[in-house]
């Protein structure tokens, strides 16, 4: 069995280093397992976290998803820049971390628009220009029915004044609306 110098000098460590380790958990009965050991550390910590298959969202979790992961970009972006300002020397993996949260939520946001426009949840500009043009000619023939259709009800009386107060504001309400449209 190598004494703890031996294994520092192996690893290219301190033996104050190595102690720590071995503390936490590092084998020292040969070289070959620290290094392992450390290995396998060195790689669970590389490991991205598990980012769920974009297509076994729904599309209901996958917004819950995308409000879920803004709050964590949002918390490690105020990491970092606390790292920054105090001149943390991990301020490089930080950014690093922000850096992959913001890719990720990015590509989150990327998968729930491809999904609407996949489900026609969007419409083409000329659909809701057309749609525009009937919503505006269904509201123009009904001001042009409101002077008779609400004379009586306006002046039961003399009718045909309200009539010409009606008239006269729907030719305001057309021009206002022609304008607005022009």
């Amino acid at each position: 069995m190598p004494s703890q110098t031996e294994i520092a000098d192996a690893l290219g460590l301190t033996r104050q280093r190595v102690s720590v380790l071995v503390k936490q958990g590092m084998p020292v009965d040969s070289v070959e397992a620290a290094m392992a050991w450390r290995q396998a550390r060195d790689d669970e910590r590389r490991r991205p976290a598990p980012i769920p298959e974009l297509e076994t969202l729904t599309d209901l979790s996958l917004e819950q998803s995308i409000i879920t992961h803004k709050a964590r970009v949002e918390h490690a972006g105020e990491i970092w820049d606390a790292a920054m300002r105090g001149g943390d020397t991990n301020q490089g993996k930080y950014q690093s971390a922000y850096n992959a949260a913001f890719k990720t939520l990015i590509d989150l946001e990327a998968e729930l628009e491809r999904r609407r426009v996949t489900n026609a949840e969007f419409i083409s500009a000329k659909e809701a220009t057309a749609a525009m043009r009937e919503l505006i000619a269904e509201v123009v023939n009904r001001l042009d029915k409101l002077a008779l259709d609400c004379a009586e009800g306006c002046n039961p009386e003399t009718p045909a004044k309200a009539v010409k107060v009606l008239e006269a504001w729907v030719r305001k309400t057309r021009e206002e609306l022609s304008r607005a449209s022009g």
